[in-house]
């Protein structure tokens, strides 16, 4: 069993998603380098899909205040 943490707060998602009122979110979080330049994606699905959670760059959220502090964070980086 894979257990899911916020990426900003570190709260983990209950395995029942009736003991949390809120939807986890789920997006991703892309870097592409080559010789010339680093690009950053940053992107969010519009609903929580457990079979993409383990994907390449995979960012998991709490509630719209982690994500947003993730964003501001990563916006000064």
């Amino acid at each position: 069993m894979v257990k899911i943490t916020c990426d900003t707060c570190k709260a983990v998602k209950p395995n029942d998603e009736k003991l949390h009122r809120e939807e986890w979110i789920l997006g991703y979080d892309i870097e592409s380098k080559s010789a010339r330049s680093l690009q950053r994606a940053i992107r969010f699905l519009d609903r929580w899909d457990d079979r993409r959670i383990m994907e390449l760059g995979a960012i998991h959220f709490c509630s719209i205040e982690c994500k947003e502090e993730y964003l501001q964070k990563s916006a000064a980086a």
